[in-house]
């Protein structure tokens, strides 16, 4: 079994998925480097919706290249605090050589990116959360690290992504939900 695999079985993907599929080519152009054949699969299966409620893949897809826009608002927005506290960011931003690249969005603010170190299908997860300046990093794939938190294999509470409040919010019968088109 792969990854995947065990990801379709625990939240099974919907029939129609929303922003699935589209030139990958054209989406690592403009990031300038490759992409995790895992995340290609994921978005392909799922496109664009929500894991347990909160999770959202970043579907490069639709109307609009999540992927990229996320990737260039953090640049935008983390670089001045980052300037001036060099200590709390142990990670560069892409387009920087090796940079943290979002694959995931929370509700909650947060990220799970790539540390695009490598090549693209050897890359770690960081878990991140920016209102607290936590890094977590997992050497896990999108989808290895996404089936791991959803069946509370993984857990994320030096991120600081959930609080005791958030107990129930994994569980696999959450799935996934596709957005609405």
């Amino acid at each position: 079994m792969t990854a995947i695999d065990d990801l379709l079985r625990l939240a099974p993907p919907p029939s129609a998925p929303v922003c699935a599929t589209g030139d990958w080519s054209a989406v690592e152009a403009a990031l300038g480097l490759g992409l995790p054949a895992d995340f290609k699969t994921l978005v392909t299966r799922y496109g664009y919706g929500l894991f347990a409620d909160f999770i959202a893949p970043l579907t490069p897809f639709g109307e609009r290249n999540l992927l990229q826009e996320q990737a260039d608002r953090i640049l935008i927005r983390e670089s001045s605090f980052r300037k001036h506290n060099p200590e709390k960011c142990p990670y560069p931003f892409h387009p920087e050589p090796g940079g943290l690249l979002p694959w995931a969005g929370l509700d909650n603010g947060a990220y799970f990116c790539w540390l695009t170190v490598g090549e693209p299908d050897d890359w770690t997860v960081v878990a991140w959360n920016p209102r607290s300046w936590f890094y977590e990093p997992h050497a896990l794939g999108a989808v290895e690290f996404l089936h791991g938190l959803l069946s509370r294999r993984i857990e994320t509470e030096t991120c600081g992504l959930f609080d005791e409040d958030d107990e129930d919010v994994l569980a696999p019968s959450t799935g996934f939900e596709p957005a609405w088109t």
